[in-house]
C-alpha cells in the first residue's frame, strides 16, 4: 500500500487529505490519482490528457518537486528522499525526510489554484505569448526555400522539446516573487527564435528588446531549477544566459545603426 497525501482546495478552504492506494508494478502517480477519483473521492480534481508525457497537462508538485504525474513512478516517489525548505530567521534551511510510502501531492506553485490540483494556466500562456513565439518571415521567401544548416538545427532543437507543462515556471524562484517575470519557458522560446535564421532581423531585434529588463532575462536567479525539473531536458537557464550575452551586442549594433 502507498498513501497519497493530497492538498485539496475549494475556494478559500484549503486542507490535506490522505488516501490509501494499493500499489501495483509500474504504477504511475497519475494512475494512483485515478484510483482515488474513481473509488475513494469522485470530487478530486486534476488535469490529464495524453498519459504519455507529451501534453504536459498532468504537471503538479510531487514531494515538493514539479513533475508530470504520468511519468512519475509510485515506487520511486514513495521511497525517495524529500527535501523541503523551512523558515530559519530571515533565511531558509533544508529539511529532509524519507517518504516511507507517503507521497505528497500539491498543485504547481506560482499559479492560482482553481480547485485541488488544477491551476489557472492563463497567465503562463499570456507571458509566453508576450514574446511572440512564432516566425513572422513574411512573403519574401528566398529562392530554394529557407534552408537551415545542421549545426543551427541542432542548437534550436535543444529548445523545441518544450511541451508547455509549466514545471519550470512552478520551480522558478523569480516567478514566485514577481508575477510579471516572463519565466523560463517564455525566455527559452525567445532564445530559440533568436537562433532561427528564418526570422527577419527586425523581429529578432524587437524580441531581444522585449526581454531586456528586470522582468525578462535580468530577473533570472540563475539557479538552474527550471533545467533540473524539465521532463523534456530543455535547458531554459542556458538560453537565458545566451540572451544576456546577446543583448549587449544588440545594444551596440543599434547604436551604430542610429549613427549611420
Amino acid at each position: 500500500m502507498v498513501t497519497l497525501k493530497i492538498r485539496r482546495q475549494d475556494g478559500e478552504r484549503v486542507w490535506h487529505e490522505t488516501f490509501p492506494v494499493e500499489e501495483t508494478p509500474g504504477m504511475s502517480v497519475l494512475e494512483a490519482l485515478f484510483i482515488v477519483q474513481e473509488a475513494l473521492d469522485g470530487g478530486l480534481c486534476f488535469r490529464y490528457s495524453c498519459r504519455g508525457a507529451v501534453c504536459g497537462s498532468c504537471a503538479m508538485l510531487i514531494n515538493k518537486v514539479p513533475r508530470l504525474a504520468c511519468r512519475t513512478q509510485v515506487s520511486d516517489a514513495g521511497n525517495e528522499m524529500v527535501v523541503n525548505a523551512v523558515k530559519w530567521g530571515p533565511l531558509a534551511r533544508p529539511v529532509t525526510r524519507v517518504a516511507k510510502g507517503e507521497i505528497l501531492i500539491e498543485p504547481l506553485p506560482n499559479m492560482e489554484v482553481i480547485r485541488d490540483l488544477v491551476v489557472d494556466m492563463d497567465h503562463f500562456y499570456e507571458l509566453l505569448d508576450s514574446i511572440e513565439p512564432w516566425i513572422s518571415a513574411g512573403e519574401d521567401v528566398p529562392e530554394g526555400g529557407n534552408l537551415m544548416s545542421p549545426v543551427v538545427e541542432q542548437k534550436i532543437e535543444v529548445y523545441t522539446g518544450c511541451i508547455l507543462c509549466a514545471t519550470c515556471h512552478g520551480a522558478c524562484p523569480a516567478a514566485a516573487r514577481d508575477e510579471m517575470y516572463l519565466g523560463p519557458a517564455a525566455l527559452a522560446k525567445a532564445w530559440r527564435f533568436s537562433l532561427d535564421p528564418r526570422e527577419p532581423e527586425k523581429d529578432k531585434q524587437a524580441r531581444l528588446e522585449a526581454v531586456d529588463n528586470n522582468s525578462g532575462v535580468w530577473g533570472c536567479d540563475v539557479v538552474f531549477k527550471c533545467t533540473a525539473v524539465c521532463p523534456k531536458k530543455v535547458t531554459p537557464t542556458r538560453g537565458i544566459l545566451a540572451l544576456r550575452r546577446q543583448i549587449p551586442k544588440n545594444r551596440i549594433k543599434n547604436i551604430f545603426n542610429r549613427r549611420k
